[in-house]
């Protein structure tokens, strides 16, 4: 099958659990049985509009988490061929850098409970840690795109670029790791329960038009103008989360 093979065993999957799931039965979610109208999309979607332009919090949050996945979205499109332009000696082993990309989200996700701890006992009993944590985290990515884009706009030898390219991708994904868990707390503190789902999909709009500009720029733009792009939408996400710390 070559190397197609994987994708081909893949829609043959997703066809599998496509039959496995037509059996079930929806999860409406209501509150007394039989009260769908009250928890219909169309009814989450209203709501959750509302709850959104009438609190700065939430779309403060949402906008947040849309540049910062956005940014990560294009990112992700454009790892293998930035490595693979650096051209270094022996070629780039794609798989041992997915693998360490992989792994660096992994131990992001095992540091945050320790990174949270430090950044709670500095912001002592303010009850912002939460916010000051996503902040630095979309920060030091910001920092970690800055690299590629100057490296790549200046004239340095390719094994050098390289490196500190790498060096900059593996960090990235670990901040990944990192705001993966911070987001998902801040959610939790911000946005209503029973509106979480209609306002995520809100915001899935923000999220994926950061996406589609950015794979597109990817095609009109050199490549360091691009990493500089991408660390302007996540240095935006830590200025934009940074104002919940003051003003809550």
């Amino acid at each position: 099958l070559g190397h197609i093979g994987p994708f081909q065993g893949a829609v043959a999957l997703t066809a599998l659990a496509l039959v496995l799931i037509l059996g079930w039965e929806e999860n409406y979610g209501e509150a007394n049985e039989g009260d769908h109208e009250s928890s219909s999309l169309y009814k989450q979607f209203v709501d959750g509009w509302k709850a959104t332009v009438t609190d700065s919090t939430i779309w403060r949050i949402g906008l947040t988490q849309a540049l910062s996945e956005g940014a990560m979205y294009t990112f992700v499109f454009m790892w293998v061929p930035t490595l693979l332009d650096t051209d270094p000696p022996g070629g780039v082993p794609t798989g041992c850098v997915f693998s360490s990309l992989m792994m660096a989200i992994t131990m992001g996700g095992m540091m945050f409970p320790v990174f949270h701890g430090v950044v709670s006992k500095c912001m002592g009993r303010s009850g912002k840690s939460s916010e000051l944590t996503a902040s630095l985290t979309y920060a030091l990515a910001s920092a970690c795109m800055a690299i590629p884009a100057s490296c790549l706009s200046a004239s340095s030898e390719s094994s050098v670029c390289f490196t500190k390219i790498l060096t900059s991708f593996v960090i990235v994904e670990f901040s990944v790791g990192l705001f993966n868990p911070v987001a998902g707390t801040l959610r939790s503190k911000y946005v209503p329960d029973n509106l979480q789902g209609g306002i995520l999909n809100i915001f899935r709009l923000p999220l994926n038009a950061v996406v589609v500009a950015g794979t597109f720029a990817t095609d009109v733009l050199p490549t360091y103008q691009v990493y500089w792009i991408v660390s302007g939408c996540f240095m935006a996400a830590a200025v934009l989360q940074s104002t919940l710390i003051i003003s809550g």
